[in-house]
């Protein structure tokens, strides 16, 4: 009769067992397993590699070579990472290639960076208007106003350790500041992602200022209601991008949204008026709780019913494909 018992998860669990006892008896912090968990799809691994091999003796023999080998360096490499000491009988460039998260492969290492960055009033004088550019590919991004603030723009960050850092650009013609931002970006695949978060404060409220967005598949919330807005145009790609104007920083000049897979919610006052042209794939158009898809494909035009009588107006561009958009009026 054919044995069907499996070894593998038997020797699995004397691995953990072994690692627990080493836990208890204080060799080794509890706090390794934060990294081990980060290696959770190793699980899957060898599930897979239990139903491809079968239930011979040599495909046994393979499960528990697997199993041992994976499971040995899961725990291998979380301790060197926790400890950031490496294991004194590794050769030193195996602990240096996994303390740097494998050669910038892996993002192994929980740790963040902080950073700052700014442009400051003393380096531009006489600036009548202001021209950004954000361009975020991924996490959490926040623009906000400071009525006290001095500088043009001030950029607070937390990203992983591995990432390639920011840029800020800036220069200056004709009396327009024209200022650049992208956030730090993977230098390459992460098993294990951390969260990113850019606060992008500005200041120097009185100068019309003109966004341009790109948002890749991180989310961002703008809430402007003192700064005035000259142009407006938003891309967001898989991401979520959440915009609020008040009355006095509604856009003047154009307004030109552009959702792939992602979504955007605008948020304007109920006292302005709007004409709404878009293009509308297979994806949401939503306006004050009605879906255009409902009743129209393909491109076409929405005038708001206050538009006649409305003392503030604006024309909105939307493009959608597969995502959504929703307009929003309030007070």
């Amino acid at each position: 009769m054919e044995n069907k018992r499996n070894y593998s998860w038997a020797v699995f669990l004397v691995l953990v067992g072994i690692l627990f006892l080493l836990n208890t008896t204080g060799l080794v912090g509890w706090g390794i397993w934060e990294y081990i968990v980060r290696f959770w799809p190793v699980m899957i691994i060898l599930i897979g590699i239990k139903i491809i091999l079968g239930n011979s003796v040599i495909a046994k023999t393979l499960e528990i070579l697997f199993t041992i080998v994976l499971t040995v360096g899961v725990f291998g490499a979380a301790y060197i990472q926790y400890t950031a000491n490496g294991i004194s009988f590794m050769p030193k460039s195996v602990n240096d290639w996994v303390l740097k998260g494998g050669g910038g492969m892996f993002n192994l290492s929980k740790d963040n960076v902080d950073s700052e960055m700014n442009v400051s009033f003393e380096e531009f004088t006489g600036i009548e208007e202001r021209d950004l550019k954000i361009n975020v590919g991924a996490g959490k991004m926040n623009v906000l106003e400071d009525s006290e603030l001095e500088d043009y723009i001030y950029v607070k960050e937390n990203y992983p350790r591995i990432y390639k850092e920011s840029e800020l650009s800036k220069s200056e013609k004709d009396r327009i500041l024209s200022l650049e931002y992208k956030s730090p970006s993977s230098k390459s695949f992460n098993l294990f992602p951390n969260e990113s978060t850019y606060d992008i404060t500005l200041g120097q409220l009185e100068i019309p200022t003109t966004f341009d967005i790109d948002m890749g598949a991180g989310s961002g919330v703008l809430d402007l209601q003192t700064l005035p807005v000259n142009d407006f145009y938003a891309k967001v790609g898989a991401g979520e991008l959440d915009v609020t104007f008040s009355k006095y920083s509604i856009p003047s000049g154009d307004m030109f949204f552009n959702i792939g897979a992602g979504k955007m919610e605008l948020t304007i006052p109920s006292r302005v008026g709007y004409i709404f042209e878009y293009d509308l794939g297979v994806g949401k158009i939503n306006i004050d709780g009605k879906d255009i898809s409902d009743f129209s494909t393909g491109s076409g035009k929405y005038t708001s019913a206050n538009y006649k009588d409305a003392d503030i107006k604006i024309t909105m561009n939307v493009n959608v494909g597969v995502g959504s958009f929703v307009l929003k009026t309030n007070y």
